[in-house]
């Protein structure tokens, strides 16, 4: 990554308090700051003269450690944390979109299992949704509210 998690605090002045800083513009700036990154890495393959797998997964951690170093400083001044959620954000936006179009072949694979997990999964989530279902019809409202 090009910038230092305190160069990202200042340019998005993530440590003043009672500032909320423009989330969307931060992950267009990492996230262009992570393909920067990727493209400037200079371990490619020579069969496909795209960067290798290692080597990308390699950059994803070290993008997750500066955004870990980043929440933590927020953290410091006295502010929320980054959360999870907006991490989220940025690896469907530019990690699962580049592992997409240079790595098919593991985006299938991880796809495949994700479908296998869902399915073995979606029993219960049907039980469960039906149990909750003949929860809230059995609920008694007291008297006096609602309709």
């Amino acid at each position: 990554m090009k910038l230092s998690a305190i160069e990202y605090c200042e340019m998005f002045r993530m440590d003043q308090p009672r500032y909320n800083f423009n989330r969307k513009a931060f992950i267009n700036k990492f996230g262009l700051d992570f393909l920067n990154s990727c493209r400037s890495n200079s371990n490619i393959n020579p069969n496909t003269g795209y960067l290798r797998y290692k080597a990308f997964r390699l950059e994803v951690s070290a993008a997750q450690k500066v955004f870990k170093e980043i929440s933590e400083l927020v953290e410091k001044s006295g502010k929320h944390p980054l959360s999870n959620g907006l991490w989220n954000v940025f690896y469907v936006t530019y990690v699962i979109e580049i592992r997409k179009t240079l790595f098919k072949d593991i985006q299938d694979k991880i796809d495949y299992k994700k479908k296998i997990i869902e399915s073995r999964w979606a029993p219960l989530a049907e039980l469960r949704d039906k149990l909750k279902s003949d929860e809230d019809k059995t609920k008694i409202k007291p008297k006096g509210k609602g309709k």
